[in-house]
């Protein structure tokens, strides 16, 4: 029976169909602001609180940053440090060439056993890559790694406002077994912002293919799976 990984995040495990399927890679889209990031804190604290070894690697963002962040939203990181819960974070160059061997990225994984882990954010290491061909073995060496360890995995990636089912770089949703797009819905003449989350794919699993509001509130993201858009 497959077993399904809480996203930390009720109403997104409604959307989904339980959870997420253990050892999926789930890239999660969307421009500055949608939240990318606080559903990495979601999904990461869940697992640290059910024991399971997890592992936040930050690339844009100070370790601080991320623990000030996890506190802000009720989700303090701070007493799973140095037991189950490592954040890392590597110099964006230094991991690019780490992930050009699959195996010095696998062997770096292997101390830490993590079964989570969240990547922030998959663009920059791209954007940090030389050429198209390195970034495709890049991708592809990542996406081996996490596939060969079973970890279940967030890969956080940026999207444009104009294009936001897609990332910047149009490369790792081809290598994911799901895709979440997280988008922000302006209205200039009523001067609102309307929060929009739709799984675009989630391999084995009947999902919602709707889209459904969304907001960032005290306690991180919240996912209103019952509720419609309203225009």
């Amino acid at each position: 029976m497959m077993k399904l990984i809480d996203s930390g995040v009720e109403g997104l495990n409604i959307m989904i169909g339980g959870g997420i399927p253990e050892g999926s890679s789930v890239l999660v889209l969307g421009s500055y602001g949608a939240g990318k990031t606080t559903l990495g804190i979601n999904f990461s604290y869940i697992g640290a609180v059910r024991g399971e070894n997890v592992i936040y690697l930050t690339l844009e963002e100070r370790k601080e940053s991320i623990i000030s962040a996890s506190r802000e939203f009720h989700k303090d990181f701070t007493p799973f440090l140095g037991k189950n819960l490592t954040i890392l974070n590597p110099g964006v160059l230094e991991f690019v060439e780490m992930l050009k061997s699959e195996e010095n990225f696998k062997n770096s994984l292997a101390p830490l056993n993590p079964q989570r882990i969240v990547i922030d954010s998959i663009s920059l290491i791209l954007m940090a890559a030389e050429t198209d061909p390195v970034r495709r073995n890049i991708i592809i060496n990542l996406s081996n790694v996490l596939k060969d360890t079973g970890v279940t995995s967030l890969l956080l990636a940026e999207a444009t406002v104009s294009s936001p089912y897609s990332s910047r770089e149009g490369l790792a949703e081809f290598v994911s077994d799901g895709v979440i797009s997280l988008q922000n819905r302006y209205d200039d003449l009523l001067g609102s912002t309307t929060n929009i989350i739709r799984v675009l794919k989630m391999r084995m699993m009947n999902h919602d293919r709707r889209a459904r509001p969304y907001r960032i509130g005290p306690d991180g993201m919240e996912v209103m799976a019952r509720s419609e858009i309203f225009q």
